[in-house]
């Protein structure tokens, strides 16, 4: 099973009325499940493999759904908020930052947009951006990281 396949999982759980979604093939199996209520996590992957088939990915589940864990010392500015991910202010323009840019606290870094509704996202504290680590026009859930500062 690969990366793209596991990411569409994702994307299908996202848009679907269900909270969990479990899928074998060629011998791995994956669970992804969504909580409810006042987690503010994105959703959870889980990948098994019942048997260790050649050719067969068996990431980590931070791996699997697409999002790297960043190390403890490193900054992380993260979604404010249930929305799609938008790296510049309008269609065309410039992103509001690109990696290698040195950022102040409180600039804003990107826009998170919920039934037409756009929130800011804002650095929390001075530093250069070191990854993007979300692509632009994501959904992205509250909590989840979109940059990591260096």
């Amino acid at each position: 099973m690969d990366l793209t396949h596991v990411r569409r999982l994702i994307d299908l759980l996202a848009h679907a009325p269900v909270t969990e979604l479990e899928v074998e093939e060629g011998g791995c199996r994956i669970r992804i499940t969504r909580g409810g209520g006042t987690q503010a996590a994105p959703p959870a992957a889980s990948v098994v493999s019942s048997a260790s088939a050649p050719g067969v990915d068996t990431a980590p589940a931070s791996a699997a759904a697409g999002h790297t864990p960043p190390p403890e010392a490193e900054v992380v500015i993260t979604a404010p908020s249930y929305g799609v991910f938008h790296l510049s202010p309008s269609p065309g323009a410039p992103p509001f930052v690109t990696v290698g840019q040195a950022v102040q606290a409180g600039q804003e870094v990107g826009l998170v947009e919920a039934m037409k509704v756009f929130n800011a996202v804002r650095a929390t504290q001075a530093g250069e951006i070191a990854a993007v680590l979300v692509e632009d026009g994501t959904e992205v859930e509250a909590g989840t990281p979109l940059f990591r500062l260096a």
